[in-house]
């Protein structure tokens, strides 16, 4: 059986997180073959641990496509008042 994600960023200083895709809606397939989760599921997982937890997160490897990119829509802005991060390149 696989390790409980929320469990092991807890054991953690720092989690850098696929942030490839925000959501399914920047692909033209279907989100069940990518192999990992989007940002979007990723911060419904997180959401409801303290926010301690929550600023570990870092994401990273950022698709061209992703809204996160140019903080399109403040979604970047949504994400880090949530108390998450994205990573910087630098």
């Amino acid at each position: 059986m696989g390790k409980d994600i929320v469990e092991e960023i807890k054991l953690v200083d720092y989690a850098l997180i696929d942030g490839t895709f925000y959501n399914g809606l920047e692909l033209d397939r279907d989100m069940s073959e990518i192999p990992h989760p989007s940002v979007e599921e990723t911060l419904e997982l997180f959401l409801n641990q303290p926010v301690v937890e929550r600023n570990k997160i870092y994401f990273i490897h950022i698709n061209h496509t992703n809204p996160i990119l140019t903080n399109k829509n403040g979604v970047k802005d949504l994400i880090e008042s949530y108390g998450f991060n994205v990573a910087k390149r630098g």
